[in-house]
């Protein structure tokens, strides 16, 4: 009688979980993205702009000689006459740091093919000067006083700004609008529902203006010029975002 009972209210009980279940699974599935038609994944990209508030100027000073130590001695001379120029005008020990020193050197053949063939071990030493400032007006005249103290070479200007996570954020929320606002309008012309939000993935990029000076620059070309005028121009930041929506 027992054993009877029992096998019965395990019957209902089967019974009951099987009656859940059709219930639940359908409910389930139609809120579940993998069992919807489809997805719709869309793109958006904005880009934010700003002013620079900091800039980037290195500049350098190379002496070569057939003496290792004379091309030493010759570089360290001008770049310290380089150092005095820039404090003289208010630049700080922190705002100018080295950003390469580098001895080496090159050989050449005279008098090839003849009895007097030598070879001339010529000696270079590169220093290299970064300087960081905020008086974006000064920077022509940075330049101009460097290179009247010494400096012979000009690698380049770069702008930039020193807080960039205001601006990166901006991008970021005009990218996602941009984005969902075409899967709407695509949802809308193609007639369909558009569910949740499957995934989202996110990109930074960004532009800072630079002034390449390529090749040296001796003052001695520019002497008779007014200070070097230089435009910082704007600072680009840009976000892409791709979203995943179901349907």
């Amino acid at each position: 009688m027992f054993t009877l009972i029992t096998k019965k209210r395990f019957m209902i009980g089967c019974f009951l979980i099987l009656l859940i279940t059709m219930f639940i699974v359908p409910i389930a599935s139609a809120n579940n993205p993998e069992t919807t038609k489809g997805s719709l994944q869309v793109t958006g990209q904005a880009v934010v702009t700003g002013t620079p508030d900091v800039a980037f100027i290195t500049l350098g000073v190379e002496t070569s000689n057939l003496s290792a130590s004379i091309a030493t001695q010759e570089n360290a001379d001008r770049m310290a006459k380089v150092f005095e120029a820039l404090k003289a005008l208010g630049l700080q020990d922190e705002e100018l740091t080295t950003s390469s020193y580098n001895i080496y050197s090159s050989n050449q053949i005279l008098e090839r093919g003849t009895k007097d063939e030598k070879i001339v071990t010529t000696y270079k030493v590169q220093n290299r000067l970064k300087i960081t400032t905020t008086n974006l007006d000064n920077v022509g005249k940075i330049v101009d006083v460097a290179i009247d103290a010494g400096a012979n070479q000009v690698q380049g200007i770069q702008f930039d700004i020193k807080n960039k996570q205001d601006m990166k954020l901006q991008a970021l929320k005009n990218a996602v609008t941009q984005a969902k606002a075409k899967a709407e309008v695509m949802a809308d012309v193609a007639g369909i529902h558009l569910g949740g939000l499957v995934s989202m993935n996110e990109n930074y990029g960004s532009y800072a203006p630079m002034v390449d000076y390529g090749a040296m620059t001796l003052r001695s070309d520019v002497a008779n010029m007014s200070t070097t005028a230089i435009n910082p121009g704007q600072i680009e930041v840009s976000a892409s975002v791709s979203l995943n929506f179901w349907y």
